[in-house]
């Protein structure tokens, strides 16, 4: 589980678009490598899936996001599509484009439940 506490976008994106946004979990990702991190992993597209994702809009053009994904998900590329070796990203579903400015790590599952489905994410405080 990660929580990026804050997105950039060039747009301003409402908070029903955002609810919208995690309805359409899971969404399946296709990640080609990364570019930066190209000259020490081999070339290859990876399936990844967002199983889970709620954002709150923080003010006109940013957000904090909540998501779950599968193992070896590239989350920053997630968001901003690393000049489209990522799809679908999050710019795509919000229909404009996007980058993190904080990345926090909530959680790791131990392997032996990552064949399980994630549990929910939790609700957010008040």
């Amino acid at each position: 589980r990660g929580r990026l506490r804050e997105i950039a976008g060039d747009c301003d994106v409402s908070q029903a678009e955002l609810d919208a946004l995690g309805r359409q979990c899971p969404v399946e990702l296709a990640q080609l490598t990364p570019l930066r991190v190209l000259h020490r992993r081999s070339h290859a597209s990876r399936p990844r899936s967002v199983y889970a994702l709620r954002a709150t809009r923080l003010a006109p053009r940013f957000a904090s996001l909540d998501l779950t994904t599968q193992a070896g998900t590239y989350v920053k590329e997630f968001v901003h599509g690393d000049f489209g070796r990522t799809s679908p990203s999050l710019g795509d579903l919000l229909g404009c484009e996007a980058d993190i400015l904080q990345l926090d790590v909530l959680g790791v599952r131990p392997a032996r439940e990552s064949a399980q489905p994630p549990p929910p994410l939790p609700p957010l405080p008040e």
